[in-house]
């Protein structure tokens, strides 16, 4: 056997036991490893990827994030996972804005949890980003959202509760206002006073919802909002004690406290979706900015029938066929503990 023969097979002996690669995956969070944070490290659990996670959590304050991207520019991961729109913003700019002294320009970075990309300028187009960037969508469009709304009951005035504090709480009121007049509804605004700090105060959410209530208001749109998410119980508690209806835009103000429905992708599908995105990039070589930004097909139409008992409004038999029920006529929460 010649020596180059030898030295091949012995190359592709090591080769072949060599470890797959390890990846190093920095995750920017803005509430918390929730649902998608743990779905996204799921995946990779479940395809045997190697992976280190480093965590960094705002905990609601924006003003956090900086750090978090000025850290992730000296450590330079293989990933960046930004979760939600004020992070992703932050993380890399708007894509006709970048700052190359602050934003992520020269590592691929994934968005998750951001409702409207196109909105708020994470990309051009859905079918690429044309830079370091990729990402996934979340929420059904609101002209869809709507719909499944009427499919449960009619409404003639609907609520919102503005957080400007929040580019999601903008995009979703933007939205329903240009489908407003399609549906035949009129939209009933309260908006909450920014302190100090720049975010809102919970103590103010009673009075708005009341003031809702009070002016006819028969359905509270929940949108998108991480501080309204926060207070979920506070929101649709007070929206249920006066028998206004919630439809929520994602999943945990209906199984984890009063709101009558919602139809949404549930998070942690989206980050087991985002985590194939991130492999596509990791393990293909895929460029982020050439892969297109979509939209999981798998839907929940989620109904709490402890809140539909509450509010004597039962969904239509057909629904049954498709809803996914949760709570139930005696159900209770206690300490903290989701009802589902």
């Amino acid at each position: 056997m010649s020596r180059w023969l030898l030295a091949l097979l012995l190359h592709a002996a090591a080769a072949a036991s060599a470890e797959p690669p390890s990846y190093h995956v920095m995750m920017l969070l803005y509430r918390g490893c929730e649902e998608a944070c743990r779905g996204f490290q799921d995946h990779f659990g479940r395809q045997q990827v190697r992976a280190r996670f480093t965590l960094r959590d705002a905990d609601q304050d924006a003003r956090r994030i900086p750090g978090f991207v000025a850290e992730a520019r000296r450590l330079r991961p293989d990933l960046v996972v930004a979760w939600g729109t004020t992070v992703a913003l932050e993380t890399v700019g708007q894509w006709d804005a970048v700052d190359r002294s602050r934003h992520i320009a020269d590592i691929p970075v994934v968005f998750m949890a951001v409702s409207d990309p196109l909105q708020s300028r994470l990309v051009p187009t859905l079918a690429g980003s044309g830079r370091n960037l990729a990402g996934t969508l979340y929420l059904l469009p609101v002209a869809e959202q709507l719909r499944a709304a009427r499919a449960y009951l009619d409404f003639r005035r609907m609520g919102f509760l503005y957080n400007p504090a929040e580019a999601n709480s903008l995009n979703s009121l933007q939205d329903l206002r240009a489908q407003a007049s399609h549906f035949g509804f009129s939209l009933v605004v309260e908006t909450l006073p920014i302190g100090a700090n720049g975010q809102p105060s919970a103590g103010d959410i009673p009075s708005r919802i009341a003031a809702l209530a009070a002016a006819g208001v028969d359905l509270l749109y929940f949108s998108p909002d991480s501080f309204l998410n926060s207070q979920r119980r506070l929101v649709t508690g007070e929206a249920l004690a006066r028998q206004m209806p919630v439809f929520a835009a994602a999943e945990a103000p209906v199984t984890q406290a009063d709101a009558l429905l919602g139809v949404l992708n549930r998070y942690d599908q989206i980050g087991r979706f985002t985590a194939r995105l991130a492999l596509r990039i990791l393990r293909e070589g895929a460029p982020p900015g050439e892969l297109p930004i979509e939209l999981p097909r798998q839907f929940s139409y989620l109904i709490n029938l402890r809140v539909a008992h509450r509010l004597g409004r039962y969904p239509p038999l057909p629904l049954l066929d498709i809803a996914e029920i949760v709570g139930g006529p005696a159900c209770t929460r206690t300490k903290g503990k989701a009802c589902d």
